[in-house]
């Protein structure tokens, strides 16, 4: 029989009891999140427009051995 490991149930009581877990629902807190949301939004916008323009660069070059 195989049996199922799953320690995230463990991991998660040890944390709480050792107080390393807290809420984060003050309104500084959800500010904080949604300004570093908005920002990883334009990051990835920005990753993808250079990845387009890579991949437009690539298929122009011509390779010569």
């Amino acid at each position: 029989m195989i049996e199922r490991i799953n320690k995230t149930e463990e991991i998660r009581e040890r944390l709480v009891r050792d107080g390393k877990v807290s809420s984060l629902d003050t309104p500084e807190q959800k500010e904080a999140i949604d300004r570093l949301n908005e920002e990883l939004t334009e990051v990835r916008r920005e990753y993808k427009v250079k990845e387009k323009n890579s991949f437009a660069t690539a298929s122009k070059v011509v390779l010569t051995n």
